[in-house]
């Protein structure tokens, strides 16, 4: 499929290289943006003639156009433009263009999303000399995208602030000040972003640079609101602060760790490359004032594909990592430099080669020398947790970090595979407290994906959480994963939100433990708190924690958002069963029945072993009137239960579909007494809200302690 960007200059592209020739002639290129600017209305010959060949006669024109359309056509594929009588229709399942997602975003009121995907001016830098115009179209369509953009960072501002990330605030005030340096409100905006970050000195100097600036460009005064605001908060007194745009402030706080490239002889070490990053990772995500960004979102730039400014926009971080590794025997060779994504600036380098058994001193050597480069204080906690060592036993590393290379998979074959590693790990080091702790993460996963009978999973998680919790009780990812039972085991809710706390207070930037305490808040219908919390997650693994969020965003009946949202995650990941299912789910509830089955039926065929979905593809069948397909799903899901372990919830899900909601009650009840699937959030579901006014329903959650 060839790729379309439209935004901030005109390219096409063929996977990674530019498509030249005639497709990229100016006048292809004005046609094509304007085919897609009608959209879903399409565009007519003569409106195109008009605007593209003003000076040319009717027979001239039409053969222009004629020969532009054969020749996009021919590149686009030719489906990608349609003929409509006399129009021009684009189909947006034939072409990737950054435009239509752009204007489809805008639609739907997807303001981060809308942020996201706009890199610059449309056809920025683009004319038609002979067509004035074409001109004046382009003019008016730059300045609504403009606008529109304008508009989505100051709700993307307004919800940062309101979130407590005032740290993201003020990036999103750059961009504001960036979109327009002479608009008085964005200077206003910045102002009370960086006061909120602590920064009242930054606020008052970003007012008289504002002020030079109006002179100097414009020969005008400022805006008398932004100068009474400054002079608001000189009166105020505040405590002076490194300006984020000093190397020492807040502009610099937030870090990525990329994936440190093997350079090793063989691949073998591919894993223990990828452990060094995780292990980096989890040394600064102790430290309170950074904002680390998770392994899972870094692992997609492993092959250092994209620039190092394009990297840092795409994950949110201002400041870089970026390192190599190399082992032979006992010795290993680590060079790491901290880079200023904005300047390109090297903060700080250092080379490392030293024996194998050092690595430990190595990575918290790198870790504290970030966090003085970027003069973040540590308290003497954290201090004494970094310097930390995991084991003493160099092969149990090794052991954990291959463990640690099948659970990111998260698929159940792969769970079941990193079991083996950490088992072994803790077999050679019995106080190996990290290993037990990812354990139980494992365990609880297989229990709630209904891979493992609830009782033998969570039961085998319990033990690994308190082991590793009496091995070391200031390890965040154990109290998450105390969290995570205490929930979805205990019904304890108390305690489950003193752990989830606990594990953020240790590890200030472990998007998991954001995100589960997110779908905890969510279990107890506390929905803004849920997406503050799961936003905050996707904030430090933007290409990661998406699909919680949108469950969250449709309990919460915030349909059109989650549609956007589901609709990003899809682009990023196409072969991903939940996210399809999820972007199922939120058509389905939009009113857009039929496209939500196509989703769910596409996510079942990813992932054929999978229940849940074929559970949910049921249900949804009933509830769209299709009661044989439901009977059939439901007939399948009693075949697989006699030759293994499904989940009564699955059922329950079928049957809710079919408004057989007696039997739905019976198989509910079943899971949530063995604990299965996500039983524990059963309160405020869209997939049981058949059910909430069930005389045994509101029973349950008696029983479950949440009413």
């Amino acid at each position: 499929m060839i790729n379309v960007q439209l935004l901030g200059g005109a390219c096409l592209r063929s996977g990674d290289a530019p498509v030249d020739g005639p497709p990229a002639q100016r006048h292809r290129i004005a046609l094509l943006t304007l085919i897609v600017a009608a959209w879903p209305q399409p565009l007519s010959r003569d409106r195109a003639m008009a605007l593209l060949w003003p000076e040319r006669d009717l027979a001239n024109s039409r053969r222009l156009l004629n020969l532009a359309v054969h020749v996009l056509r021919s590149a686009l594929g030719e489906g990608a433009i349609a003929s409509t009588g006399d129009g021009l229709l684009l189909d947006p399942s034939q072409v990737s263009c950054d435009l239509h997602a752009l204007r489809a975003a805008v639609a739907a009121g997807a303001s981060e999303r809308v942020v996201q995907l706009y890199t610059g001016p449309l056809l920025d830098g683009f004319h038609l000399s002979e067509s004035v115009e074409f001109a004046y179209w382009l003019d008016e369509h730059r300045n609504e995208l403009a606008h529109a953009y304008v508009g989505a960072l100051f709700e993307v501002a307004e919800r940062q602030g309101e979130s407590g990330d005032v740290l993201g605030r003020v990036r999103t005030c750059l961009k504001l000040v960036a979109a327009d340096p002479h608009s008085g409100k964005h200077a206003q905006a910045m102002m009370l972003a960086l006061d909120a970050a602590g920064d009242r000195v930054g606020a008052i100097q970003h007012a008289s640079e504002h002020a030079r600036r109006l002179r100097a460009d414009l020969n005008l005064e400022p805006d008398e609101s932004v100068m009474v605001l400054a002079k608001d908060l000189r009166d105020a007194g505040a405590k002076r602060r490194s300006r984020p745009d000093d190397s020492g402030g807040a502009r610099l706080s937030s870090v990525a760790v990329l994936p440190f490239l093997n350079l090793s002889a063989g691949h073998e070490q591919e894993h223990f490359a990828d452990g060094i990053t995780e292990d980096v990772i989890a040394h600064l995500s102790k430290i309170r004032a950074l904002k680390v960004i998770s392994r899972a979102s870094v692992m997609a730039f492993k092959e250092r594909q994209q620039s190092l400014k394009q990297i840092g926009a795409t994950l949110g971080a201002m400041t870089l990592l970026d390192g190599s590794i190399r082992c032979a025997g006992d010795r290993v060779r680590i060079v790491a430099k901290l880079i200023d994504v904005e300047t390109d600036q090297h903060l700080w380098a250092d080379t490392y080669d030293r024996q194998l058994t050092d690595i430990f001193s190595i990575q918290t050597d790198v870790a504290l020398h970030i966090a003085a480069a970027l003069r973040a204080e540590l308290s003497p906690d954290e201090q004494t947790r970094v310097r930390r060592e995991p084991t003493r036993d160099i092969h149990a590393y090794q052991l954990f970090l291959q463990g640690q290379h099948w659970f990111i998979q998260h698929t159940t074959e792969a769970l079941t595979r990193s079991i083996e590693y950490f088992d072994r790990a803790i077999a050679r080091d019995p106080a190996f407290a990290l290993a037990y702790a990812h354990l139980g993460l494992v365990y609880t996963q297989l229990a709630e994906h209904g891979a493992m009978a609830p009782d033998l999973a969570y039961g085998r998680a319990g033990e690994a959480a308190t082991r590793a919790l009496r091995l070391d009780p200031l390890l965040g990812v154990a109290h998450c994963t105390m969290g995570q039972l205490q929930a979805a085991y205990e019904f304890d809710w108390p305690g489950a939100e003193e752990s989830f706390k606990r594990a953020l207070e240790l590890s200030p930037s472990d998007a998991h433990a954001h995100n589960l305490y997110g779908r905890f808040c969510a279990a107890l219908e506390r929905h803004d708190e849920a997406i503050a919390l799961q936003r905050r997650a996707r904030e430090l693994d933007p290409l990661v924690h998406r699909m919680d969020l949108v469950t969250t965003l449709l309990r919460a009946g915030q349909y059109g958002e989650g549609v956007a949202d589901a609709e990003s995650a899809v682009e990023l990941d196409p072969d991903h069963d939940r996210t399809r299912a999820t972007l199922g789910w939120a058509y389905f509830l939009s009113g857009r029945r039929d496209e939500g089955l196509a989703q769910m039926e596409r996510a079942v065929s990813l992932s054929r072993d999978d229940t849940q979905w074929l559970g949910q593809l049921g249900e949804a069948y009933g509830l769209a009137g299709n009661v044989a397909r439901a009977r059939e799903i439901l007939e399948e899901l009693e075949s697989r239960a006699r030759g293994g372990f499904v989940s009564p919830y699955h059922f329950a899900y079928v049957y809710t579909g079919l408004g057989d909601f007696d039997r739905a009650m019976d198989w509910l009840e079943r899971a949530v007494a063995l604990r299965g699937g996500g039983a524990y959030s059963i309160k405020g579901s869209f997939l049981l809200a058949p059910l909430h006014m069930h005389p045994r329903f509101r029973v349950l959650l008696h029983q479950m302690k949440l009413e």
